[in-house]
This record gives C-alpha cells, structure tokens and sequence, in this order.
C-alpha cells in the first residue's frame, strides 16, 4: 500500500474495538503507514482518549462494545467540545453498519466485518483529508 501525505503533525487515529487482536491488527497496520494509533476496548477509555486529545482525531468505532454501544458513545461523542475535530468510520459485524446514524456529521464511512483494509484505509484518508482541509479554513 501507499504511503499517505501526513504533515509534521502526524494524523491521530483511534480505534475502539473490544476485540484485542483486531484492534491491534488496525493499530500494526496503520501505524505502517504512518499514523499514530491509539486503541480503546470500551466506551469509557474511548471518552478518555479523546478529552486528553490535542490534535483532530479519526476514529474507528466498532457498534457492538461491552456496557456502552458504539452508536451511544457516538453520541457522547457529538455532545463533547471536541465534536468538530473528529472523523468517525463505523466497523462492525453487525448488519445495521450500513444503515446505523445515517446523516450524521461525524460518520465519514461504514465498514463490514471482516473488513477490506484497503477499502478501510481510503476512508480514514478522506476522513484525515477532510481534517486537514478544515484545519486550513
């Protein structure tokens, strides 16, 4: 795969997902091509990671997590002061994945378990470029 044009700043991603293994699979791989991965098993660290976030933020958000759901934390998400700087593609094995905040602002794109890392990797870029080019304005 290609490398993405990141800046100095290299782009924070995030992925929450409460399988170890594929959140860590994410986190190799996209650290490969340069970004800075954090991973998160649950809701609660999630909310942590982003309020100690300095930088804008793409966010992997898997739906099915233990005690709080992706499409709450989602929410939680949208009501915090960093709303505006968060870009998040939902992943899950769920079938609803495609239809799940249809119209909300923050979803950038939607992927099925098991997912197409390259199909994967072309929305966290387009999710880092919309970022980046708001950053700008």
């Amino acid at each position: 795969m290609e490398k993405p044009q990141i800046s100095a700043h290299r782009q924070q991603l995030l992925v929450v997902d409460d399988q170890a293994f594929f959140a860590g699979f994410l986190q190799e791989k996209f650290q490969e091509l340069g970004y800075s991965v954090s991973t998160a098993r649950d809701a609660f660290a999630a909310l942590a990671l982003v309020s100690r976030s300095k930088t804008p933020l793409v966010v992997l958000l898997d739906l099915m997590l233990p005690q709080v759901s992706g499409h709450q934390l989602l929410r939680e998400l949208a009501k915090g002061p960093h709303a505006a700087t968060i870009r998040v593609v939902l992943v899950s094995a769920h079938h609803t994945v495609a239809t799940v905040a249809a119209d909300h602002p923050m979803v950038v794109g939607r992927a099925q378990k098991p997912v197409d890392l390259g199909e994967l990797v072309h929305m966290v870029r387009l999710a880092s470029q919309d970022l980046a080019s708001q950053a700008q304005a």
